[in-house]
């Protein structure tokens, strides 16, 4: 089922808020909004599964920049990584073994 990111969404936003918004324009499969482990508080985005592709399209194109309780929403079609692509990191630098003391100055 194709997904829709949802982003600046207003810590009051509820999947219940999501799923009402977005069923203007289609079916949708389910909403979730991403909250932080510790403190349970909305993160600021989510995501809706819509039943249709052309559906979620439509989303994304209808409610970008549509103010949601106050907040303009960034709403974009989720794309899954590539398999096998891997995010650069960078080429690492080895640091050098760390010099241990011999104890020359008579202590241990």
């Amino acid at each position: 089922m194709p997904r829709v990111y949802v982003g600046n969404l207003a810590e009051s936003v509820t999947r219940d808020d999501l799923r009402a918004l977005f069923s203007k324009v289609g079916r949708v499969a389910g909403a979730l909004v991403i909250t932080d482990k510790l403190t349970g508080k909305s993160r600021g985005f989510g995501f809706v599964e819509m039943v249709e592709v052309e559906d979620a399209i439509n989303a994304a194109v209808y409610f970008s920049g549509t103010e949601l309780e106050g907040r303009k929403i960034h709403v974009d079609p989720f794309r899954a990584p590539e398999a096998g692509a891997q995010k650069y990191r960078g080429e690492r630098k080895r640091r050098a073994p760390a010099k241990r003391s011999t104890g020359t100055n008579g202590t241990a």
